[in-house]
C-alpha cells in the first residue's frame, strides 16, 4: 500500500472510508454514563490501575449512522492496492455498515496549525475531528488546560491490548487517567550505510545487518568503520570523502540513547527530571564529539542549508548518516545501493543495547464531548484499529516499508527491531514545554561549547523549565484523580 512514509506502521496502514463530522461538543466531560439502550456491556480483560478497560469491554449495536473524522497533517488520500490494503478497506466496510457509522481518517490541518486548531476548537465546543493526531511536542499545553478527554473513563477501550502502543500509553499515563492513545509504532532513528563505500572500503557491504544481528554493532566497530571511510584520495591532507554527516538534533540524542542515557526522564512518582547530568550522558556526549572532533563527521559547509546533509549522502560524499526512517524520500534518486541499521550502543555499559528513540504522535479526544458520544467514538474506534482478517499484526505494516528500502533486511531485522520495547528508548522531553534538543545540541555540535561546558550553561533553565512543569502536572493530576 502506498502512503506518506512520515506515520502509519501497525493498524493504521490502510486509510478508507466517508467524510463528515460530528455535531459540535457539549459541555464538560461528565465522570460516567451507563449509555443509551443500544449499548451492550461485554466481558473483556482487566488492567492494572494504570490501563483502561478494567471494568470490562463495552459494545454497541447500533451508532445510529454518526460519522467520525480522524485528524491529522499528513495522511494521503489514496487507497493501495495491495493485498493488506483491499483487505483492510473491505473489513473497515463491513464493521461500518454492522454498526452503521462513517469513519475516515484525512489532513485536517497543517502541521504548525495542529495545536491552534484543536484548542480553539474544543474551547468553542465545535472541534472539527472527533479524535485528532497531535505531535508530542504540541500535547502538555492544551493537556494542561483540561482540554482532553480521559480515555480510561471509556470502558470500550482496552489498553492492555496488544495493539496499542505501550511508548505512548506510558508517556500519556498522568495522575489516574490515560490522555492519549495509538496503535501504530512509528521506526524511527538509525543510521543509513551506503554500501558501495563500504565495499571500497573494504568492508563487506551487508556486514552492519551482520553486526546488528549478532549483537556487534557497537561504538568501537562503528570507530572502526568510520577511520575506513574516511578518505583524502588524492594525499593533499584535506579530507575527500566523510564517514558520516547528520543533523545535531539526531545524532547526539541517538548517541545517548545508546549509552542508556537519556536529556529528561521520568522518576517512579511520576517526576520529570533533567537527565543530561548523569555520567551515561556526559560519556555519551564526550563520545559523539569525539567521533566528530577526529575528523570523521563531514562539518556543514559555508552556507549551506540546515538539511544539507541530505544531498550529502544522497551524492556519495559521506558513507553514513544518522536519520529518521521518512528521510527515505530524500534518498529517492540515490544511485548506489543503501541499507540501514540501528545506531551502534557502547558494549563498555552493561544493559546497553541498539535503541532508537519513539516520537510517536499522540491521539487524543477532546474534552467537551458527552460520556455518551464519547463512548460511542471509542467503540467505532477502537473496531477501526483491530487486525485486519487474515493477516498477521506483525507482518502487515511492513508491506508498506518494502516499497520505500532498497533491500528487505532494513524492513525484516532493522525495523522491526525497532518495533520492540527493547529497542526503544523513552524520552520524556516533548512533554516538557519550552525545552528543545536544539537547546544542547546546536552548541555543541558546531564545537562552540564542550558538552561539560553546555550541560552547565543549560541546567539552571532547565531544572526551572521542569520543576515548574511538574507542579502543573501535579496538579493536574491531583485534580483528576478519584
Amino acid at each position: 500500500m502506498k502512503m506518506n512514509t512520515k506515520k502509519l506502521i501497525a493498524m493504521g496502514l490502510a486509510v478508507v472510508l466517508t467524510v463528515g463530522s460530528l455535531t459540535g461538543c457539549g459541555g464538560d466531560t461528565p465522570e460516567s454514563s451507563s449509555g443509551e439502550g443500544n449499548a451492550n456491556a461485554t466481558a473483556a480483560p482487566g488492567g492494572d490501575d494504570n490501563q483502561g478497560g478494567s471494568a470490562g469491554k463495552k459494545t454497541f449495536d447500533d451508532l445510529g449512522g454518526m460519522t467520525i473524522t480522524i485528524g491529522d497533517w499528513y495522511t494521503s488520500e489514496e487507497v493501495g492496492d495491495s493485498d493488506y490494503a483491499k483487505a483492510t478497506e473491505d473489513y473497515r466496510k463491513e464493521i461500518m455498515e454492522k454498526y452503521k457509522f462513517n469513519i475516515e481518517r484525512k489532513t485536517m490541518y497543517s502541521y504548525t496549525d495542529q495545536q491552534e486548531t484543536y484548542v480553539n476548537g474544543v474551547m468553542s465546543n465545535s472541534p472539527s475531528c472527533q479524535l485528532f493526531y497531535l505531535y508530542q511536542e504540541f500535547v502538555s499545553a492544551p493537556l494542561m488546560k483540561g482540554l482532553m478527554y480521559n480515555l480510561k473513563e471509556l470502558p470500550e477501550l482496552d489498553f492492555t491490548e496488544e495493539k496499542w502502543n505501550p511508548t505512548v500509553t506510558e508517556i500519556m499515563s498522568i495522575g489516574n487517567g490515560i490522555w492519549g492513545m495509538n496503535p501504530e509504532a512509528e521506526p524511527r532513528g538509525g543510521l543509513f550505510f551506503n554500501k558501495r563505500m563500504l565495499k571500497e572500503a573494504g568492508i563487506p557491504e551487508d556486514e552492519p545487518y551482520d553486526l546488528q544481528a549478532s549483537g556487534d554493532w557497537t561504538w568501537s566497530k562503528f570507530e572502526e568503520y568510520c577511520k575506513k571511510l574516511t578518505i583524502d584520495s588524492d594525499g593533499d591532507g584535506k579530507t575527500d570523502r566523510y564517514a558520516l554527516a547528520s543533523f545535531s538534533k539526531y545524532y547526539l540524542p541517538m548517541c545517548a540513547a545508546n549509552n542508556n542515557a537519556t536529556f529528561v526522564s521520568r522518576n517512579d512518582k511520576g517526576e520529570y527530571e533533567n537527565a543530561t547530568g548523569t555520567k551515561e550522558f556526559l560519556e555519551a556526549m564526550n563520545w559523539g564529539m569525539d567521533i566528530y572532533n577526529k575528523g570523521y563527521i563531514m562539518p556543514k559547509p559555508d552556507g549551506a542549508a540546515w538539511d544539507w546533509y541530505k544531498a550529502a549522502f544522497r551524492d556519495g560524499e559521506v558513507a553514513m548518516q544518522t536519520s529518521e526512517v521518512y528521510e527515505i524520500n530524500a534518498f529517492s534518486n540515490m544511485e548506489d545501493e543503501w541499507g540501514f541499521v540501528m545506531f551502534p550502543y557502547n558494549e563498555k555499559v552493561e544493559g546497553a543495547t541498539n535503541r532508537t528513540i519513539p516520537n510517536d504522535n499522540i491521539i487524543v479526544m477532546p474534552s467537551c464531548f458527552d460520556q455518551d458520544t464519547a463512548e460511542k467514538i471509542a467503540f467505532a474506534y477502537d473496531l477501526y484499529t483491530e487486525a485486519t482478517p487474515g493477516f498477521e499484526l506483525d507482518d502487515a505494516w511492513k508491506e508498506t516499508y518494502y516499497e520505500q528500502f532498497k533491500d528487505e533486511r532494513a524492513v525484516d531485522e532493522t525495523l522491526q527491531m525497532m518495533t520492540e520495547v527493547e529497542h526503544k528508548q523513552t524520552s520524556f522531553l516533548p512533554m516538557i514545554s519550552d525545552l528543545d534538543y536544539g537547546d544542547f545540541c546546536y552548541s555543541v555540535y558546531a564545537g562552540a561549547k564542550k558538552p561539560q561546558q553546555q550541560i552547565e550553561a543549560i541546567s539552571s533553565k532547565w531544572d526551572s523549565k521542569i520543576s515548574d512543569m511538574n507542579k502543573k502536572y501535579a496538579n493536574f493530576a491531583a485534580s483528576h484523580s478519584k
